[in-house]
């Protein structure tokens, strides 16, 4: 990569960039209309726009997280370690006009100039002074998310200020791992280079947020405002986003908490902490009203394996590996999975009442759930059995998923998985735990029909060829492709039903159709001969294109049947298990 030398006359911050005043955040108002505003507009008129609107979702995640984290900060009592306080809280706020509150206001005042992207001593998300041995600095390119062609379109040769302020806040929070500049100051650079500490905390994420109808419900449903660990003063002075801490320098912070021998496992003090992480060290470098070149050091290196109970917007899954280093129990972020829609990982987005399990030497009774939901996820349950939430105020949610997709040793930026799911918000009433494990259920019995279907393939394919090895990838992405939109819609009308056997018996009935023709589909691009079939030695039968389909049909019948228990579910095996 090409480095760029800058004078010092040159790097002289020129006028003021006030994140509170001047417009850098896009946002889709009702009418469906883009705009950019600033911190303060967002927070007085959230109810006016529909969403934040970027390109890129990461890079709204990134802002909605510090967005929270000054909500988190203004509300910063111990009163609000008591649920009642919180809850309390919680429905002014969802019935008041303005999240601009006084606590807000005053809260912004206060921290003013931290939120100067141009700072002289502090500017944001940055440190001052950052500099290399050599006064070398990298061109604009190298802080832009660059995936799936959004950038091929725009000029990497410079930022706007709104743009540099966005891709500061990206960086902090997505940028990829490996090689970095070595910044001056910095006791772990060697021969001039900062050696890999790893990606930036919401990269490990499977980012959940939940979406109301405009963006005051959007943030006030991701604010978990019952806070258990504000238990004193010392615990709120501690857990602060990077703007509030004291001057970042070059180096890592050194603090009894950072686990040097195992990064891996260094807590962080609270979840505020979390949403807004120092994972890089930037300096940004302006030619008048434009960003022209930058640096991007190593910063403080996030324990990506000890946030458990703490972050509160991503799943978590059981990391057999982590708690047999650590021998405790230990959960990872849960990322999205590229190609997996996100109603087929249900337990990360919903609280069913007898989760999956996994045998683990380290839990109580040698079994864990395999994945946690979001605490999110479970604080909008609290919200429904506390009555703050009705259908009438809010009849259904849509919870979306964002992760970053890294390359080689995460040293590259790769993809952005993302997906979203529209369901009624009474789901997530604690009492209707029927629906929710109706429609886990659902699930499972799509994820079954796969297996029976991607049997049948094979065995159509031994009938026209005497081989058992048969490529299924293209059969799973058409039959997933062609149930999604059937489960979304029937997702979305489970609330509608009156009891969950109801509403499980109407998706079986669809799924029996969708997974009998698609079966028989399997048939084509086969010669006539596939009737005639092949005899299976190690059997001593004759399988032919019908007897497959026979049995394929039996077993989806047995499988989708409405009486509640089926003992005819592994009835269909002609391949050979290995």
């Amino acid at each position: 990569m090409t480095t760029m030398n800058i004078s010092v006359e040159q790097a002289e911050q020129p006028k003021p960039f006030d994140l509170l005043e001047k417009p850098w955040i896009p946002v889709l108002d009702l009418a469906g209309q883009e705009h950019e505003v600033s911190i303060r507009t967002l927070f007085a008129d959230a109810q006016r726009y529909q969403r934040l609107s970027d390109p890129l979702e990461t890079v709204n995640f990134a802002i909605l997280r510090m967005l929270l984290a000054i909500f988190y900060r203004a509300y910063a009592k111990e009163q609000y370690a008591d649920l009642d306080t919180a809850l309390d809280l919680w429905q002014q706020l969802w019935d008041g006009d303005s999240l601009l509150t006084p606590e807000v206001a005053n809260y912004l005042d206060q921290h003013a100039d931290r939120f100067d992207l141009r700072h002289p001593t502090h500017p944001f998300g940055q440190v001052a002074t950052l500099t290399t041995a050599k006064g070398e600095y990298k061109p604009v390119s190298i802080i832009l998310p660059d995936v799936s062609g959004l950038f091929a379109l725009r000029s990497a040769d410079s930022l706007t200020a709104a743009e540099a302020a966005r891709a500061v806040i990206h960086c902090q929070a997505y940028d990829f791992s490996g090689i970095k500049s070595g910044a001056v100051g910095d006791k772990r650079v060697k021969s001039g280079r900062g050696y890999p500490i790893g990606i930036g905390w919401s990269g490990w994420l499977g980012g959940i947020t939940l979406h109301g109808s405009n963006l005051k419900q959007t943030l006030l449903l991701n604010f978990v405002a019952h806070r258990p660990e504000l238990l004193s003063r010392e615990a709120i002075d501690r857990d602060l986003p990077y703007w509030e801490l004291d001057d970042l320098s070059a180096a890592a912070r050194e603090e009894a908490r950072f686990n040097r021998a195992n990064p891996e496992r260094t807590p962080a003090y609270g979840p505020v902490e979390l949403l807004c992480w120092p994972q890089r060290r930037i300096r940004l470098f302006w030619d008048e009203q434009q960003v022209e070149e930058l640096l991007i050091c190593n910063g403080d290196p996030i324990g990506y394996a000890a946030q458990d109970g703490v972050e509160l917007m991503t799943a978590w899954r059981y990391s057999d590996p982590q708690s047999r280093k650590a021998k405790r129990l230990v959960y990872m972020p849960k990322a999205a999975t590229a190609g997996r829609a996100l109603w087929r990982s249900l337990e990360g987005i919903l609280v069913t009442s007898k989760p999956t399990s996994v045998k683990t030497n380290f839990a109580d009774g040698g079994l864990t759930p395999s994945v946690k939901p979001a605490k999110t996820i479970e604080w909008f349950g609290t919200l429904w059995r506390e009555d703050c939430l009705d259908e009438q105020q809010l009849d259904q949610v849509r919870v979306a998923e964002v992760s970053m997709e890294y390359g080689a040793q995460s040293s590259s930026f790769s993809n952005i998985i993302t997906d979203s799911l529209a369901i009624g918000a009474k789901l997530y009433d604690p009492q209707r735990a029927d629906l929710r494990d109706a429609a886990r259920n659902a699930v499972e019995l799509v994820d079954e029909c796969f297996e029976a279907l991607k049997r049948l393939k094979k065995n159509i394919h031994f009938a026209a060829s005497g081989d058992w090895e048969v490529d299924t990838a293209d059969v799973e992405d058409e039959f997933y492709h062609l149930v999604d939109s059937r489960y979304r819609s029937w997702l979305l009308s489970l609330t509608d039903f009156a009891t969950a056997e109801a509403a499980l018996n109407t998706w079986k009935d669809e799924l029996r159709d969708f997974a009998r023709d698609i079966g028989r589909r399997q048939i084509s691009g086969y010669g006539p001969h596939i009737w005639a079939g092949r005899w299976y030695e190690a059997r001593k039968t004759r399988i032919t294109a019908g007897t497959a389909l026979r049995r394929y049909e039996n077993i989806i019948a047995s499988l989708l049947a409405y009486s509640a228990d089926n003992e005819e579910r592994s009835g269909m095996e002609d391949v050979p298990t290995t």
